[in-house]
């Protein structure tokens, strides 16, 4: 994506969709700003962020919870990060779908996955039309695959939904849903830390190898 497109310029501030994209580079200001803060102060807690965020972003939400708990973070800190983390993407990715599908802009390598959700969105069609809001909120919440807060708020623009009503349902969904798994994967963590330290780490590598797996066969 050229951010020197000028019809992209033209729309940055003047429509929904570029104040939702200024929101994503805002939420991405505020993250590196907060991780170099912190690794002035204790570079190893800044660490552990960071490869948290990096874990939610690359492979999933439970891997990234999960390690952070085995690293000893706070229930606070790995929720907020990760829900960070999770509303970057979906309000960078949302906004790029946008200007793709109105032609501002071609981003390669995101058109398989934009052509994937369109089929997901024409499945899962009569759904979303039929219970509409809170069908958005039901696909956000339920983490199966490709479903979740990206594929929903894009899904939730194609069949017509104000964009600013779909992200505030992803970020309300997401929320709840993050939260949620944070106060089972918590509770997993501390049952397992209690026999040994390395069930923890053995358990994400596991989730780390098989998603990336996953994927991996996915593309194929």
């Amino acid at each position: 994506m050229n951010l020197f497109n000028k019809e992209l310029q033209k729309r940055l501030f003047s429509t929904q969709e570029g104040l939702i994209l200024i929101l994503s580079f805002s939420l991405i200001f505020f993250t590196t700003f907060s991780l170099v803060f912190f690794y002035f102060y204790d570079a190893v807690f800044a660490s552990k962020i960071t490869t948290m965020i990096f874990t939610n972003i690359f492979i999933g939400r439970v891997p990234a919870i999960s390690f952070g708990y085995a690293s000893n973070l706070s229930h606070i800190v790995v929720i907020v990060f990760n829900i960070i983390a999770e509303m970057i993407l979906v309000t960078l990715i949302y906004s790029i779908f946008v200007f793709s599908f109105k032609g501002v802009v071609r981003v390669k390598g995101l058109e398989d996955f934009f052509n994937k959700v369109k089929e997901k969105k024409e499945k899962h069609k009569n759904i979303f039309l039929k219970y509409g809001r809170l069908g958005l909120f039901i696909f956000v919440f339920i983490p199966f695959w490709m479903t979740g807060p990206i594929v929903g708020s894009i899904i939730g623009f194609l069949i017509g939904m104000k964009h600013f009503t779909i992200i505030f349902i992803v970020f309300l969904a997401t929320i709840i849903s993050m939260t949620l798994w944070g106060l089972f994967l918590q509770e997993i963590v501390a049952f397992l830390g209690e026999f040994d330290i390395r069930f923890i780490w053995i358990l994400i590598l596991i989730a780390v190898v098989s998603v990336i797996i996953f994927k991996l066969k996915r593309r194929k």
